[in-house]
């Protein structure tokens, strides 16, 4: 290692550095000669799950290692964002404070007693939201700071991104777009920093982006694909998991953006789409009206496909896997996301791309994380 030339030193830290941070942090802890080297690699890959703090930590740490650069400024190329912080116990530990004098006069969720009668119940319940209100307003509070800075740092050279929304309420616009984007999974819709109302037509937000991946979870917001289509116009592949028969504009519209008849051309370069329905209702005896609406749909599903004007996979419905003790099914979903992000940046893996139902791969997760 000491008699490599510098430069083959920081190629072989660019194909180490594909894991989101580890590998990327233990070169610059290896001795001043693979610091110095391996700086330009350092963030090519960045994962950050947990907390507001954990991103303000990263940002630190980010400026100042471009601050010491002399030559190649340290770039970040993927970037895995969830946005579930510690109010939404993503860990899988509790994240309530210990119970006070007044919360333990009367027993509930938050303290380790059982409520013993009808109002005692609902006062319980009645701390439990106020605790949870006061825990996620402070938490967009400071994803309101933080996030917007993240996304004007790294929104010029990213290649890859994978964001996991939750019940964030955003109140920052962050006025930006994403020149270099090949390839975007959105977890719960689109961008709530990047509302396409706020962007003048004719401007492309994602005009290198050929992959477009929405897994429509935790948050049931509206996705238009009509504003994807004139937003992100290059796109090849287009996957929609977990897609339900409401809202209707985010069916309708992926219907009409792959239809062979449809009014405009949309997606003028898309070659394949994938449609995985959302998980199918508990199996009982007799039909009931929920099965009914499900049977509907599926059949809705295949019309779609036999009127696209490109290959379209309808996908197994997705299946809940059982859940495993002190295993969170946010956290299963989180690592998912995160696995196939980085399968595709290690070797340029399927990911989420290969035909396979998503229950195996969360099932995977959920025994590597207990």
């Amino acid at each position: 290692m000491e008699k490599l030339a510098v430069e083959l030193l920081t190629l072989i830290a660019f194909f180490a550095c594909t894991d989101g941070g580890p590998t990327g942090c233990t070169l610059a802890l290896v001795s001043k000669r693979i610091r110095a080297a391996s700086r330009p690699a350092r963030f090519y890959s960045v994962a950050l799950f947990g907390s507001p703090e954990k991103i303000e930590q990263f940002l630190s740490c980010y400026e100042a290692e471009r601050a010491r650069a002399t030559e190649a400024l340290p770039r970040v190329r993927h970037l895995c964002l969830s946005l579930f912080g510690k109010g939404l116990d993503t860990s899988g530990g509790s994240s309530t404070p210990p119970p006070t004098a007044s919360s333990r006069a009367v027993p509930g969720p938050l303290s380790a007693g059982q409520p013993m009668s009808r109002a005692e119940f609902f006062a319980a319940m009645q701390r439990r939201t106020q605790h949870w209100r006061s825990t996620q307003d402070n938490l967009d509070e400071h994803y309101n700071r933080v996030v917007p800075t993240l996304i004007r740092a790294v929104a010029a050279d990213v290649k890859t991104l994978a964001l996991i929304q939750a019940q964030w309420r955003c109140a920052s616009v962050v006025r930006c777009a994403f020149p270099s984007l090949r390839e975007l999974t959105v977890v719960g819709g689109d961008p709530t920093f990047l509302p396409f109302a706020f962007v003048p037509s004719g401007r492309p937000l994602y005009p290198a982006l050929k992959r477009l991946h929405h897994i429509l979870a935790f948050v049931q917001k509206d996705v238009d694909m009509l504003n994807w289509a004139k937003h992100a116009p290059n796109v090849t592949h287009l996957r929609v998991s977990r897609v339900d028969y409401h809202p209707r504009i985010t069916v309708d519209s992926l219907n009409e953006v792959i239809s062979e008849t449809a009014s405009e051309e949309y997606f003028p370069h898309l070659q394949q789409v994938m449609i995985q329905p959302h998980p199918a209702p508990p199996p009982v005896r007799a039909n009931t009206t929920a099965h009914l609406a499900f049977r509907d749909f599926l059949v809705y599903l295949q019309r779609i496909k036999e009127r696209a004007k490109v290959p379209v996979a309808v996908l197994p419905p997705l299946e809940i896997p059982k859940m495993v003790p002190g295993v969170d099914p946010h956290r299963m979903c989180i690592l998912r996301v995160k696995h196939e992000w980085q399968e595709r940046i290690e070797a340029d893996g399927a990911g989420c791309w290969e035909e396979r139902p998503h229950s195996h791969a969360m099932k995977s997760q959920a025994q590597q994380s207990h």
